[in-house]
């Protein structure tokens, strides 16, 4: 659960490109998209441009982009610009743009994926004053309008909008890194792909199984240009573990479809990394571990109640509540990080209550739709007009109504955690995570493993670290990409340091 489900709106944009997560929610919508005005004449165009450029999101974070604009071509029939479009922190590189226009008073440009409904499209436009070299204007996409700025670079000037990542491993590395495929342990045995990490020296090593929070994630866990299951992966190899992190269903090398798995499918697949990684020769089958984020920790917890070969896990800011009420938590975290009233939290945490009991409960879709729009009201306020509900109400329900979401709202950590009497447990949350507040879940976690008599279990809040565990200012999602470090050396170190003690060789419930 990297990223909280969308239940009406998006606080960090994620553009709907093949590979690209959906990312948090906020409340406070922007104007719908106005149409076009006629275009103003094109200029006659010199050559390529490039334009680089910003677009401001809900809690101040900044989504950088570099639009690639070609003029028309001489002899074209019907002349047009076009154009390609890279988003470094969210690994979108050369995405083809459609309705490119370049004008003395304007630049726009539309990001359409295949296949998706129009109303998920990125539309840029860009006001521009005779011509000028820099431009102020809005993205709009579902529903929403952010604004943004862009400018143009000078013939020859470098593009320097890559976020920088000085913890991103480079080689040389002192491990084996080698392709790992292997089939899932459900009943559709989908195939599943990853990379397995190897320790220098003879062996056995023990091993350990990354797993990824919700939504479609890679191998990497990639988000806004971060990789924290590979910074991770790297620290636990240089420490003498071996690691296999592994696409999530219909990512990457994976087959499948994430939104129809159940948790018990998400566990079948964590089982089958169990078996492929028991038949390595390299690797100590008696010493198996499971390190979750998010999701993934309530993905551990489920493995390790049901397979003794699971020796260890570690949750990484894993909840300790349902996933309905972890739903509700963060709903209350992101608002008051906003500032909202507490008077108008309150009546957000009826509506939404009201809609996720009715998504269990299997309601109408007609009675869904009713609630939502009151929440989308309420949480919009003036700001949006009825198009913009509409379009936001349409989107939310379609990502929400999946098995996968339905099957999350009832998933409940603590009852796999009671079960748990020998396996040791480490539990870390962020102090300022907004997404699984540290306030409302370490109790809950501390008290289902005391209920399991479990003695090698270790909870603790990590101070001034994030959902991500980067050291934030305030925890906000908006943050995560524009801060350089991926993840706090003190979380490493707490995670491969308790490994090193209670990854033993005798696994026991």
């Amino acid at each position: 659960m990297k990223q909280p489900v969308r239940i009406a709106l998006s606080v960090a944009l994620c553009l709907s490109v093949p590979g690209c997560k959906t990312s948090q929610p906020t409340s406070q919508p922007e104007p719908a998209p106005v149409a076009p005005a006629e275009p103003a004449p094109t200029p006659a165009a010199e050559g390529p441009e490039t334009w680089v450029g910003a677009v401001e999101l809900p809690g101040d974070g900044k989504l950088r982009f570099v639009a690639h604009l070609e003029p028309p071509r001489a002899g074209d029939a019907k002349p047009a610009w076009s154009g390609r479009l890279d988003i470094p922190a969210q690994s979108v590189k050369d995405f083809p743009l459609q309705d490119v226009h370049v004008a003395a008073d304007a630049v726009d440009f539309v990001l359409a994926p295949p296949g998706a409904p129009e109303n998920q499209w990125a539309i840029f436009s860009f006001e521009r004053e005779a011509g000028a070299d820099e431009v102020k204007g809005t993205l709009s996409q579902a529903g929403q309008s952010l604004p943004a700025t862009a400018r143009k670079l000078k013939p020859g000037e470098p593009v320097d909008v890559a976020p920088k990542r000085p913890q991103e491993p480079k080689p040389p590395f002192p491990y084996a890194t080698r392709e790992a495929a292997f089939a899932s342990a459900a009943r559709d045995k989908v195939a599943l792909a990853g990379s397995f990490t190897l320790p220098e020296g003879p062996g056995p090593f023990p091993a350990v199984v990354l797993l990824t929070g919700s939504g479609a994630q890679d191998r990497d866990e990639a988000l806004m240009g971060h990789r924290p299951f590979f910074v991770l992966a790297d620290h636990l190899t240089r420490a003498g573990f071996a690691v296999l992190r592994f696409d999530d269903r219909g990512v990457g090398g994976s087959k499948g479809y994430l939104d129809k798995a159940s948790q018990l499918d998400l566990v079948g697949d964590a089982r089958g990394a169990l078996d492929w990684l028991a038949q390595q020769p390299e690797v100590d089958k008696t010493r198996l571990g499971l390190v979750g984020h998010s999701e993934g920790a309530m993905i551990a917890a489920k493995t390790a109640a049901a397979d003794k070969r699971v020796g260890a896990i570690v949750m990484l800011a894993g909840p300790g509540v349902s996933g309905k009420d972890i739903l509700v938590q963060q709903l209350v975290a992101l608002a008051r990080a906003r500032g909202v009233a507490q008077a108008d939290i309150d009546a957000q945490v009826v509506l939404q209550k009201q809609l996720l009991d009715g998504l269990a409960g299997n309601k109408k879709r007609a009675d869904l739709e009713a609630i939502l729009r009151k929440l989308v009201a309420l949480q919009a306020g003036d700001a949006a007009t009825p198009q913009q509900v509409d379009a936001l109400v349409s989107a939310s329900l379609t990502s929400l109504d999946t098995p996968w979401f339905h099957d999350f709202l009832k998933a409940d950590p603590r009852v796999d955690l009671r079960k748990l009497k020998k396996t040791p447990v480490l539990a870390l949350i962020g102090a300022l995570d907004l997404q699984v507040p540290a306030d409302g879940n370490i109790p809950e976690l501390q008290q289902a493993l005391a209920k399991a008599g479990n003695k090698q279990a270790t909870v603790k809040s990590l101070p001034g670290l994030n959902h991500l565990f980067q050291h934030a200012k305030t925890g906000s999602p908006a943050e995560y990409g524009d801060i350089e470090e991926t993840m706090a050396p003190e979380a490493l170190g707490e995670v491969s340091g308790w490994l090193r003690t209670n990854l033993s060789e005798a696994p026991g419930k």
